[in-house]
């Protein structure tokens, strides 16, 4: 196509190249340029002006794309751009002024012009419509704050604070809380903090009274004095005041139609014009226009009196905590903004008032924001820990005026900090349901939720796909990924859960891309499966069709097979499940037994609901260790112990999890980072080594990254909590008891479970337990794949042998520290006395004994059966059954009380 020209006092080279490329081009030059085409406002900025008037002179103008900047009359210091659409109908879009910066939606800009240009040529503010036309006030407007300094200032270092001298003017942008503003110094240019304490108002003459009018010329003034104020009796003109020998004279001057202004029978093109005249020409007989009113020598006279050393007394006592008003949540949080961009630990504030996220480089600079998010237009989704193969992410939708999407990324410490910033943005986002508010007791709640195992694929094309994987998207917003699998009939079986729905996502889509080395890789075949064809709670297992984005020819149909379930959780409030809770917690565990035995396929879901309903109650300890006694008192062979997955083992891992972390962060992190940094090798698998690399070098690199990180998870066991210790205690005296001629069993059993289910999958993989952001080079990922095989070899006091000879040089090092382990491993369960709770775990418990119901519902058949069968339990498991009805029948009654409100 051929190219652009951007009208104005700048145009730009036309060139002739493709659409995508010349818009990257204007993008880049309008960045150049726009200062340069909009240096003045005087074109659209009308200073405070209500909706409606705005509206008044948008409509007036009868153009679509005409456009007028006006600040908010309901938030001072906000802007907003009022807008006439080809519809005939005016838009108002907030900007947040902060700092000197300007946001609109969650864009960034320096300037109001720098805005006005980027809607005016790169970018729609609506779908299809840019600014065109701007709507002149009907008078230049100059109405930013002025300060000027009483008393000279040396900034605090590393703040961002400003040093100035007296006499200093200044630009107010923002009043920040505890007498801080924000400001453009007007000699230097440079922006930051200062104190108001230390300056004084800019007296305008606009906002002079008439008898101050009068006063000030007759008190500061000279002969020959004047100043320029708006008029009282006929507002929009202007009166000029004069100071003669004797008395004060007035001239009014009025603006016409042709933007001239009247005074005395002549027509000038400005006020400054009329002074000028009459600075030559007599104003009067014998007198010209000599100086302004100079406010300045007023100010002088009011500061020439201020005891500085009280006012910096005063300064050195404020605090800069409390710049932003009404913080809802803050802290520290991973960022990105976008797929293949780093991750960055920034620090972050909810804002209530005006529903802003904002953020910044650190805690200490916390003043002038890296950016903000308007929340008035967002979504929040919930992301897959596949996407970015880290847990806890979640991330902001932009959802701008245009209709275009703009992604933020953001990935907690653990699942409870994800999960309170989720639920604290959500109540600010306009774009997504508000979350449930605790309901009252006659109540009922509903929570959606999805779980997808995506299986396999047929047919697909072999020009396009080699190693296919899919995009899963709620909304058209990605939330998860699939692994590459290879071939046109790939298998995945892999299962995704996603967990309390917004209630606007009405639709499950899935795309499957082809994996290269290349940076993007486009989506090629697609499917899309509206929620509401989905019934209810039901599992499907189906073949979607494949449709394509690109032309297929001469190929057979390709198809996508789902297993999926949508599943709307009926919450009722938490004591209707009282007896339940009550027959969950007795200490025989007869309900637990039972639903362990018929929920193999929902044991991961059964294990979280347990878990979360025990640590509310304070009895996790005593629940993991009955479940380990029985596990333990079932197995003949101690080298089976605990090698199958079952209740017991899925509760450890995940208790280990939730609350170990701290430990695996304070053992490993520090050793993981300088891997991540390093670029020696640590290879010794001759088949995978380089040509002319020396394994020796390898090896006494990996053994001393190997014996630094087995020091420091020695030096960590205090970190582990105690209730965990104790649980492990409990293990060794089990095993010790049942195999009491086994002497390394009561090693073994901790070390299984330590190392093989926590420490060693944290150093194979780091960013499941957020000790790195970002994957690590193909170096550094085979070195922890070695380092890890060799600790957990050292935790099984096993060394290498035939299986993998290239490991034989670390045996030295496991022999040497074998005692080490053994001693390690026995002191983790040296806490003989079950710890008393530091703290409350707080969960949603009318919640997790619904999806308890919920299992009992759906095993219903099978437990009806299991009650026939077993004696001791046969009791316990009719009060289930009929418990299990019963609470079905209440959830009815809500259901029906609720629709009839």
């Amino acid at each position: 196509m051929t190219g652009f020209v951007v009208q104005g006092q700048v145009s730009l080279q036309i060139k002739t190249f493709s659409l995508e490329k010349a818009i990257l081009w204007i993008e880049d030059r309008c960045k150049n340029v726009l200062m340069d085409l909009f240096l003045t406002n005087t074109q659209w900025y009308h200073g405070k002006l209500d909706r409606m008037i705005a509206e008044e002179r948008l409509l007036q103008a009868r153009t679509a794309g005409s456009y007028l900047i006006r600040e908010s009359d309901r938030r001072p210091g906000s802007f907003v751009l009022s807008f006439l659409s080809m519809t005939n109908t005016v838009s108002h879009f907030r900007i947040i002024a902060m700092c000197g910066d300007y946001y609109i939606g969650g864009r960034r800009f320096s300037s109001l012009s720098d805005l006005i240009g980027y809607y005016s040529y790169v970018s729609c503010l609506l779908k299809g419509e840019k600014l065109i036309s701007p709507v002149a006030p009907p008078e230049p407007v100059e109405d930013r704050r002025r300060v000027r300094a009483i008393l000279p200032y040396t900034k605090v270092p590393e703040t961002d604070e400003i040093s100035f001298f007296k006499g200093d003017t200044f630009i107010v942008h923002n009043e920040l809380e505890d007498g801080w503003l924000w400001v453009t110094n007007v000699r230097t240019d440079e922006q930051g903090l200062i104190v108001q304490d230390l300056v004084k108002e800019v007296v305008s003459t606009n906002s002079i009274k008439k008898q101050e009018a009068y006063n000030l010329l007759m008190t500061v003034g000279q002969v020959g004095s004047f100043l320029v104020r708006p008029s009282d009796s006929t507002p929009g003109d202007y009166s000029l005041y004069f100071r003669t020998t004797e008395t004060i004279r007035r001239f009014k001057i009025s603006p016409t139609p042709s933007n001239q202004f009247m005074m005395g029978g002549r027509y000038y093109n400005s006020i400054d014009d009329i002074i000028e005249h009459y600075r030559k020409e007599q104003i009067v007989e014998g007198h010209n226009l000599k100086d302004a009113l100079s406010v300045q020598h007023q100010e002088q006279m009011l500061t020439d009196t201020v005891e500085g050393k009280e006012i910096y007394n005063t300064i050195r006592r404020k605090t800069k905590d409390a710049f932003y008003k009404n913080i809802v949540k803050k802290g520290y949080v991973l960022f990105s903004k976008g797929k293949g961009k780093r991750w960055k630990n920034l620090y972050f504030i909810l804002e209530g008032n005006d529903s802003q996220l904002i953020y910044f480089e650190s805690e200490k600079r916390a003043t002038k924001p890296k950016g903000l998010i308007d929340l008035s237009v967002c979504s929040v989704y919930e992301v897959h820990d596949s996407m970015f193969g880290r847990p806890n992410c979640f991330q902001i939708v932009v959802q701008h005026f245009s209709e275009e999407q703009c992604i933020f990324y953001f990935a907690g410490e653990t699942p409870e900090q994800a999960q309170d910033w989720m639920k604290c943005l959500q109540t600010f986002c306009s774009n997504l349901r508000k979350p449930s508010q605790p309901c009252s007791n006659k109540r009922l709640r509903q929570v959606s939720s999805l779980f997808l195992n995506v299986e396999e694929a047929h047919h697909l094309p072999s020009k396009h796909f080699t190693n296919a994987y899919c995009n899963i998207y709620l909304n058209s917003i990605q939330v998860a990924k699939t692994h590459p699998r290879e071939g046109q009939n790939p298998v995945w079986t892999e299962e995704f859960i996603f967990d309390d729905l917004s209630s606007e996502i009405n639709r499950l889509e899935i795309s499957l891309s082809n994996k290269t080395k290349k940076s993007k890789e486009n989506d090629i075949l697609f499917m899309c499966c509206p929620l509401c064809r989905l019934q209810r709670g039901q599992m499907i297992d189906e073949w979607f069709p494949l449709s394509s984005h690109v032309p297929l020819k001469n190929v057979a149909p390709s198809s996508l097979r789902l297993r999926v379930r949508y599943s709307v959780e009926k919450i009722m409030p938490v004591e209707v499940y009282n007896e339940l809770k009550e027959l969950v917690l007795l200490k025989e565990l007869h309900v637990i037994s039972a639903l362990a035995h018929v929920c193999g396929q929902d044991r991961t879901l059964l294990a979280s609901v347990l878990l979360r309903i025990f640590r509310h109650e304070n009895l996790e300890a005593q629940l993991l260790r009955e479940l380990n006694d029985r596990e333990i008192s079932a197995e003949d062979e101690a080298t089976t112990l605990f090698r199958a997955t079952t209740l017991a083992s899925t509760l450890m891992e995940q208790y280990m999890k939730a609350t170990a972390t701290p430990f695996v962060h304070h053992a490993l992190k520090d050793t993981i980072l300088k891997i991540m940094e390093s670029r020696q090798s640590c290879e010794l698998n001759p088949s995978k080594l380089e040509k002319n690399e020396d394994v020796n070098v390898n090896l006494a690199h990996l053994l001393s990254i190997v014996s630094e990180l087995v020091e420091k998870i020695f030096m960590a066991a205090e970190i582990l909590p105690p209730t965990l210790r104790f649980i492990y205690g409990c293990l060794q005296k089990a095993v010790q008891q049942k195999w009491p001629r086994n002497t390394t069993m009561r090693t073994r059993v901790v070390s299984g479970f330590v190392f093989l289910r926590l420490i060693c999958p944290a150093i194979v993989n780091p960013r499941i337990f957020n000790i790195i952001a970002d994957p690590p080079s193909p170096i550094a990922s085979r070195t922890l794949t070695l380092v890890a095989k060799a600790v957990q070899n050292l935790a099984n006091l096993v060394e290498f042998g035939a299986k993998e000879p290239y490991m034989e040089g670390v045996n030295p090092f496991i022999k040497n520290n074998k005692h080490r382990m053994i001693k390690f491993l026995g002191e983790l369960g040296n806490v003989p006395e079950l710890p008393e709770p530091t703290e409350h775990f707080n969960t949603d418990l009318a919640r997790d004994l619904a999806a308890l119901h919920q299992l009992c519902v759906t095993h219903l058949d099978e437990l009806r059966i299991l009650s026939n069968e077993r004696g001791a339990q046969q009791h316990i498991l009719k009060k289930l059954l009929a418990l299990t009805e019963l609470l079905q029948q209440t959830q009815t009654q809500y259901a029906v009380t609720n629709s009839s409100r």
